[in-house]
């Protein structure tokens, strides 16, 4: 009675210790610092899981079919997500044996054997089962059970990080793609130009109206723009290639994606951002895991300066014949209690702790560092959004007035009122005002990219925010 009442109120006691909820992990003052009054500190994956929109339905908002496609196929094929989804089973796996190392183990075995000896042959049969559990005083598997709950939720959170790097990495990528595509128009279109050019001053030249300078000049123009077209399709190869590379699919089928514009984020998105946003993004919360599984581990190091309980027992039967198995007296039996703790090796404990607290510095620190970084991209997001849309007016304005100047030079020229240098300044402005508008509205597209990626994915937008209302 008395080692039963024992075992009832050990197993009561692991029982207990496993339903203890986890205390959070609370941000350091440093950290509480770091986050702006503009941003606060969310409460945990449930509330992140509110707040997060998926990939596909963040990328469908910008009506684009082409990056849509190239989307769902980063999601299905990405080799980097496909490892961070293995890290995540095996995270899983990991949890599953911690937790089984919480409950006793049994075992069931069978065997019979035959024996000869002086002419006399003697066969034996038996049958057991037997069952094995031991307890720390310390909490050492719960601790190590916690620990790998936390390393399994950081996986989980890792793969979710992949997820907004992969896409957002295509999304660049197609960006940069459509971007080299336009390059490209606009090279052409500058070699008709610089072709017309070229064949009025060859005109001229033949008439003895200019010099073999102008001339020259303007055959130099034409060739360099033809140069131009060769490195922008070479650029559009390349991206083209990286797209293939990242969504794991034939570089034929992106080669046969239609033409398009560059892609245009929904309005309003960097100033409908859910204030406490930037602290639920997947990496944050994964470090945060991180130093959740850093301090249990420190708890199953401290562990070892308790004892352990151990116990094991077995219960069969064994005779001459598989028929006489479990007749009266051929049972079998027997029950083990030990208790166990560290002795001489005070010193190996010691140690063990110490590198243990010594990985729960580390992952703070590597917490911190998350949550700097994340600041930092989120606001160089944010202020490229700004820069960009600054920008946009004063670029299209600008190419309209040097493609008017372009074209007015280039009548006057051949009116004899102006000189090619003229011609050659006007077009040259011309080309890098196109080139300009387009790069912008490109970077106008990339800084949502980052964006996304800073926030660690999509966000369903907060039109209540305040600054939505200004």
């Amino acid at each position: 009675m008395k080692n039963k009442f024992a075992l009832t109120v050990s197993l009561s006691a692991l029982l207990a210790l496993t339903g203890c909820a986890v205390q959070p992990v609370a941000l350091t003052p440093v950290q509480k610092e770091l986050i702006a009054s503009t941003w606060s500190e969310g409460e945990g994956t449930v509330e992140a899981a509110q707040l997060r929109q998926a990939p596909e339905q963040w990328w469908a908002a910008w009506n684009d079919p082409s990056l849509s496609t190239l989307v769902a196929a980063t999601l299905k094929n990405n080799t980097d997500i496909a490892q961070a989804q293995a890290n995540l089973r095996a995270a899983r796996a990991s949890l599953l044996s911690a937790t089984s190392q919480l409950f006793p183990s049994a075992t069931l075995g069978a065997d019979g054997s035959r024996s000869r000896r002086n002419d006399v042959s003697t066969d034996s049969y038996s049958a057991d089962a037997a069952a094995a559990w031991s307890f720390s005083f310390g909490g050492r598997d719960v601790s190590a059970r916690r620990a790998a709950e936390a390393d399994a939720k950081a996986s989980e959170l890792s793969l979710e990080d992949t997820k907004s790097a992969m896409t957002s990495e295509v999304a660049l990528t197609y960006v940069n793609l459509r971007l080299s595509q336009i390059r490209l128009q606009i090279a052409r279109q500058s070699v008709k130009s610089y072709e017309e050019a070229k064949n009025l001053t060859q005109w001229r030249y033949q008439a003895g109206l200019v010099s073999a300078t102008d001339y020259e000049q303007a055959k130099a123009q034409y060739e360099n723009a033809k140069a131009s077209i060769a490195t922008n399709m070479h650029n559009i190869l390349q991206y083209q290639t990286a797209l293939s590379r990242l969504t794991v699919l034939p570089l034929e089928k992106i080669q046969a994606l239609p033409e398009g514009s560059i892609p245009v984020p929904p309005e309003k998105l960097a100033v409908s951002i859910p204030a406490d946003v930037i602290s639920l993004r997947p990496d944050v919360l994964a470090a945060r895991e991180s130093v959740r599984a850093a301090m249990e581990n420190v708890r199953v190091a401290q562990a070892d300066y308790f004892p352990t309980l151990s116990l094991s027992g077995s219960i069969g039967t064994a005779a001459a014949t598989v028929g006489a198995l479990g007749a009266s007296g051929t049972g079998i039996g027997a029950l083990i209690g030990a208790l166990s703790m560290p002795f001489l090796n005070w010193g190996d404990v010691v140690a063990g702790t110490e590198t243990q607290k010594a990985n729960l510095d580390r992952a703070q620190a590597q917490y911190t560092q998350t949550i700097v970084g994340a600041l930092e991209e989120t606001e160089n997001a944010l202020s490229g959004i700004r820069t960009s849309a600054a920008k946009k007016m004063s670029l299209r304005t600008a190419t309209e007035s040097s493609q008017l100047a372009a074209q007015l030079a280039l009548q006057q020229y051949s009116s004899g009122l102006e000189d090619y240098q003229t011609v050659l300044t006007t077009q040259r402005s011309w080309l890098t005002a196109q080139d300009n508008e387009v790069s912008n509205q490109a970077d106008w597209a990339i800084a949502h990219i980052d964006l996304y990626r800073a926030l660690g994915g999509g966000w369903i937008p907060d039109n209540s925010s305040e600054k939505d209302k200004k």
